[in-house]
Parts: C-alpha cells; sequence; structure tokens
C-alpha cells in the first residue's frame, strides 16, 4: 500500500493492523452489512491508515451507505496522502458534487488551476456548479469555454441550452444549429444530449415542428443505451404498497417513540412540480435545505425488501425504533445544520409506505399535474442515465398509469395525512397553496415563501432555471402544440 504522509502530532498506523482491517471490509461488503462496513472505514481513518488512492473507494462506499462525514474525511485523507496535489483536490471537489455540496465544490474548483485536470474538465465542471448555484454569469463564460473546446459534446450544449431563452440570443441558437450535421458522428449518448439542447433552441422560439423532431431523435439515441424493464416497474409499484394499510401504518405509528418530524416529502412525477414545491418549504427560515436525498432506499437496503412484511421483520429484529434513529442519523450526516429538510428523491412514491409507517410525524406532500403537459414535459427532458421509462412514450404512459395506481392506494390509507396539489392550480393560486402547504407542514407564515424564486440555494433538477423565475402558469397547455408527436402516449395512456 501506498505510504501516507503524517500530519505533526499524529502517530502511524501499523501496516499490520490497516492490512487486517482491509481484509475484513471484503467479505462484510460480500454480506452486506452496512454496520460492519462503516465500523471498518471509521477504524481505517482513526488510524490514517497508509490507504493512498484507496481512500476515493473508500469514500464512496461510506456516501453509498449514509455516512457523509466518514466519506468527507476518506476523501479528505485521498488529497493529504496526494500531498495536496491539484489532481487529487478535483477529485475532491465532484465528491463534494456528488454529496450535494455544490458550494463547497464550486469554492474548491475555484481556488484549482483553470487547466486541472484539463481545461475542457475544469471549464465544464466550474460552469455546472455555477449553473446550479444560479451563477448564471460564471456559468455560461466556463461552458463556453468548454464548448470551444470540446463542440462535439453534447452534454455542453445541453447545459447551455439549459441556461438560455433563446428567443432572445440568436447567436447561441445559430452555432447549436450549425453542429447537427458535425454531430452526426457523436456517439450516441453525446448526440442525444445534442438533439435535446436543439430542440431547446427551436422550442423557445416557437418553431414547435422542428422542436418536436429534435426531442424525438434525441430520445431515440439515448433509448438506444437504456432498457426500461416494464415488468420490473409493475413489480416494485405493486411491492410498495403489499401490506400497507391504513390499521398496519397506525399500529407502527403508536409504538414509534423517536422523534420523527425534521423530514418533509414531497412525492410526485418528475416534471409535476415537486422542485417549485420544494424551493417554496426551503425558502422558510425553520427549513434548512432539501433534495433528491435517496435515504428511504437505505432502510429498505436495511429491511432486505420494500413490502410491509419486510418492514415487519425488521423491526422485530432490530426494534421498532431503530429505523427513525438510522433515518436521524443519515439525515442529520447529510444536513448537519438545524431544521427541517425536504426529501423530494423521485421514486418516493415507491417508499411512501415507509416514510408512513416509521416516520409518523413526516408531512407528507404528493403533486399532480396534467398528464399530457407532464408526459411532455419528461420527454423532452434530457435525464441521461436516469428515468429510462422518459424516453418513450408508450412507456410514460406505463408508468404513469403505475404512478396513478400508487397515488389512488396512499390516498385511500393516508387519508389527510397526505397533501395532493395539483400544479396547475398552485401556479394559479400561489399564495392560497402556499399557506396550505404551510399548514400541512405545522410551519408558519413568512414573507419570503412566496417569493420562492429569490431563493440563493443550489438546485439540480431540470428545473433548475425555472424555479429562479417568479411562479407563473406558462408551462399549463406546454403539450398542446406537440400533439401530434404524443399520439403514442394519447393512445397508451387511454387503454
Amino acid at each position: 500500500m501506498p505510504d501516507n504522509p503524517r500530519k505533526p502530532g499524529t502517530a502511524a498506523a501499523s501496516p499490520r493492523a490497516a492490512i487486517a482491517l482491509v481484509q475484513q471490509l471484503g467479505p462484510a461488503i460480500q454480506q452486506q452489512d452496512r454496520a460492519r462496513i462503516v465500523g471498518l472505514v471509521r477504524q481505517l481513518i482513526e488510524l490514517r491508515a497508509p490507504m493512498g488512492q484507496q481512500w476515493q473507494q473508500l469514500a464512496q462506499i461510506m456516501a453509498e451507505n449514509g455516512e457523509v462525514r466518514l466519506a468527507k474525511n476518506a476523501m479528505a485523507l485521498l488529497v493529504e496522502s496526494a500531498g495536496n496535489q491539484p489532481a487529487a483536490r478535483y477529485a475532491q471537489a465532484g465528491f463534494l458534487s456528488q454529496m450535494g455540496d455544490w458550494a463547497g465544490a464550486h469554492s474548491l474548483l475555484a481556488s484549482l488551476p483553470p487547466d486541472e485536470p484539463s481545461p475542457l474538465a475544469h471549464a465544464y465542471s466550474r460552469g455546472t456548479s455555477a449553473l446550479y448555484l444560479g451563477k448564471a454569469e460564471e456559468a455560461r463564460e466556463q461552458l463556453e469555454r468548454a464548448a470551444s473546446q470540446s463542440p462535439e459534446t453534447g452534454q455542453i450544449w445541453l447545459s447551455l441550452a439549459t441556461l438560455t431563452d433563446f428567443a432572445g440570443d440568436a447567436d447561441l441558437a445559430e452555432r447549436i444549429i450549425a453542429r447537427e450535421k458535425a454531430m452526426a458522428a457523436a456517439p450516441p449518448a453525446e448526440r442525444g444530449a445534442y438533439y435535446y439542447a436543439l430542440g431547446k433552441v427551436h422550442a423557445d422560439r416557437g418553431e414547435y415542428a422542428p422542436a418536436g423532431h429534435a426531442f424525438m431523435r434525441g430520445a431515440r439515441d439515448l433509448r438506444s443505451g437504456l432498457r426500461y424493464d416494464r415488468d420490473r416497474d409493475r413489480q416494485m409499484a405493486e411491492d410498495a404498497v403489499d401490506g400497507y394499510d391504513a390499521d398496519w401504518i397506525a399500529d407502527m405509528a403508536r409504538r414509534q417513540s423517536e422523534a420523527t418530524d425534521r423530514s418533509i416529502f414531497v412525492i410526485g412525477l418528475p416534471r409535476s412540480g415537486t422542485t417549485l414545491v420544494e424551493q417554496i418549504l426551503t425558502s422558510h427560515s425553520a427549513v434548512c435545505d432539501g433534495g433528491e436525498i435517496n435515504r428511504l432506499s437505505l432502510l429498505v437496503n436495511e429491511a432486505h425488501g420494500l413490502r410491509a412484511s419486510a418492514l415487519d421483520s425488521y423491526v422485530t429484529r432490530k426494534g421498532i425504533d431503530e429505523p427513525a434513529r438510522l433515518w436521524r442519523h443519515w439525515i442529520d450526516e447529510r444536513f448537519p445544520q438545524a431544521g427541517r429538510i425536504v426529501d423530494k428523491t423521485p421514486h418516493n412514491s415507491r417508499l411512501a409506505g415507509i416514510a408512513a409507517a416509521l416516520l409518523p410525524e413526516a408531512p407528507l406532500i404528493w403533486m399532480t399535474r396534467d398528464p399530457l403537459d407532464c408526459a411532455w414535459s419528461c420527454f423532452r427532458t434530457c435525464f441521461m442515465q436516469t428515468q429510462s421509462w422518459s424516453y418513450d412514450l408508450e412507456d410514460i404512459a406505463f408508468h404513469f398509469r403505475l404512478e396513478e395506481q400508487l397515488l389512488a392506494h396512499w390516498r385511500g390509507v393516508l387519508g389527510d395525512r397526505l397533501l395532493v396539489v395539483p400544479y396547475e392550480e398552485l401556479v394559479t393560486e400561489p399564495e392560497q397553496w402556499t399557506r396550505t402547504i404551510l399548514t400541512h407542514c405545522g410551519l408558519a407564515e413568512e414573507p419570503q415563501v412566496f417569493a420562492p424564486h429569490e431563493s440563493k440555494r443550489a438546485v439540480t433538477t431540470s428545473s433548475v432555471m425555472q424555479v429562479r423565475r417568479p411562479i407563473n402558469r406558462k408551462a399549463i397547455g406546454a403539450a398542446e402544440p406537440y400533439r401530434e408527436f404524443m399520439q403514442p402516449f394519447i393512445d397508451a395512456y387511454g387503454k
């Protein structure tokens, strides 16, 4: 193993002790023994073991297990073991962004030489972090720099398109249009991302037919590298409600003694308004942050299943309060600052039963939107490697039907515990619905929640620019100009 330089006042780790811990780590990972994995990595960190580049792998393992502080400590040891070299600090910045610390990542990137690890990678990474932080001018400058160095990279054009209203930027629009012929030779993923950028150019300019064709082409390219498994999706939706009835959930809640009121869950399809509700809530002084934090999945892993029977077995083994304690630990790791948090992880519709049963004080909000508008918005959004159902209109219809069945189930089971918010009503009567949302979450009215676009927090979803504008009704009826393209969805959804 590589040597790890010592800090003043610290003892060198015994190589033998470190090797013994590493030898135990492999079997623990194979057995998916989370507690053992975390304990072993914690010991390696405390020993300041000479792990060299392996610290990055250990940081990733800790991140996947919800241990943010240990993950960050492991990355700090990576940087230390590399002598604080820029390449290691760049890796650390990438890791911070993965952990949701975009401000930290951006600050670290800004401290690095502009050619580290390469001019292209630096410009693209810094431009992306600036985009998510709402620093539009810096994002444009850095992404333009990246595009000039790698015009064949479709994702760069897509990021620039996300930033831009092409109704007022003819220069960038024409440059993107001019790239089409050259992009024919690009790999499908890059070409697909480019066509989503091209689609936005035409859509912003009201050129609906060219926009529709571009989005269709982009979806076709990206779909070629992804596979949506309808049977698996259906099975997961069935498991998500299996055994979760009102009496069972109420019994679980009655037995719970841990505080579970820190989290607020915002559920709904992508592009249904979940980011807008998150932005409203995180504008409140009592709510510190939020995002697609994906921690309920860790509880599923702990329970070895999604069904209520798996949860029953888990609490029988570990005790009714253990899941809530773990949840609080994971949330405190991700959000160490005081305040409530908003969890809007996209697949929370499949995890609502776990949230309702094990976190009985957590408010639940479900966003709905006109199916045609939501379907078109999903189809025209490049989710890259996520939401594999979103690149085929018939798959979108299938997935939407599953989500509607889940909503119907949870409405019947949860009653008033679940607040259903129609997107169209929210943007038409924002003050009224904002008050309803605040009341549901036990939050007092504050002036800033009625102007969520003024929030400076990082936003990492495809709504990154929309939520920085005042609430408006522009997205209502967005699919109508594309109805001819939407016919496969209309036919499949109507079945």
